[in-house]
């Protein structure tokens, strides 16, 4: 069933409320969103995701430790990664018919459009958390493994620690490894290394 005509723009948190009242399925699609964005009743620039059918509000509002970290990892990956991949940051990413999220960061071939990329396309997602660290440890990683994204980051903005997923079969990750702030991560994209206590 595709969603009721909406004569007003919504914000991501009405469309939450409304999805409450019933006038908007409990369910969407992907296809669903990218439809009313289309039409305008939900701003592009709105703050959600959509897992497993159900929109989920994001906080507008970012940490200063989350904000940081972010920005220091955005630096240092640009400057490493291989040329023919490209980096983006809180892209909307499908990951099935029914969820797509926006990583803090993610990197990709440079050859396969935003709306075009699936989790095997993506060769690092990284999450980085302050408030969120349980969400992108437990829903994020089961998330991504079910999609088969190869490496999945976890970056703890405020302990200064990368948990590291890999391996994903069957919805979960079975390699798990967490780092310190003076570990180098390397990544399984060649000349990508990270030190996070070496981030100014």
């Amino acid at each position: 069933m595709r969603p009721r005509p909406i004569c007003v723009r919504l914000t991501a948190m009405t469309v939450f409320q409304n999805v409450q009242k019933g006038l908007i399925p409990a369910r969407l699609t992907v296809a669903d969103v990218y439809a009313l964005q289309e039409a305008g009743v939900i701003s592009e620039g709105e703050n959600f995701e959509l897992i497993e059918g159900e929109i989920v509000p994001m906080a507008a509002a970012k940490f200063s430790h989350h904000e940081w970290m972010k920005s220091r990892l955005n630096e240092a990956l640009v400057l490493a990664k291989p040329a023919d991949t490209a980096l983006f940051v809180e892209p909307s990413v499908a990951l099935s018919e029914i969820t797509f999220v926006e990583p803090d960061i993610a990197i990709w071939p440079r050859t396969i459009e935003s709306q075009e990329v699936r989790g095997p396309d993506l060769l690092l997602v990284i999450e980085v958390a302050v408030s969120s660290i349980g969400y992108d440890l437990r829903v994020k990683a089961r998330l991504y493994a079910e999609a088969c994204v190869r490496e999945y980051w976890v970056v703890d903005a405020v302990r200064k620690t990368i948990r590291v997923h890999r391996d994903p079969v069957e919805g979960a990750y079975c390699d798990v490894r967490e780092y310190e702030a003076h570990d180098t991560v390397s990544a399984m994209l060649p000349s990508i290394a990270i030190r996070l206590d070496t981030l100014d």
